[in-house]
């Protein structure tokens, strides 16, 4: 057997982290399923990072006075 190599999360090069753990869409999800799970992950990535800009947003705000007009 072969020795699966972490590959998630995907970092770059530049990053000095390394993957936590193994993620193999087609070898872990039955195959009817796998394009749901794939739209569900993209799904929960965009609001990750819509929360992610949503506090730098905010932190920006209250730097800045937190004025309402």
């Amino acid at each position: 057997m072969a020795e699966k190599v972490n590959n998630f999360p995907p970092l770059p090069k530049f990053i000095p982290l390394k993957p936590c753990f193994y993620q193999d869409f087609e070898a872990d999800i039955p195959p009817q399923h796998v394009s749901m799970t794939k739209r569900l992950y993209y799904l929960w990535m965009l609001n990750s990072v819509t929360l992610a800009v949503n506090l730098v947003g905010c932190l920006a705000w209250l730097i800045g006075g937190g004025g309402a007009t």
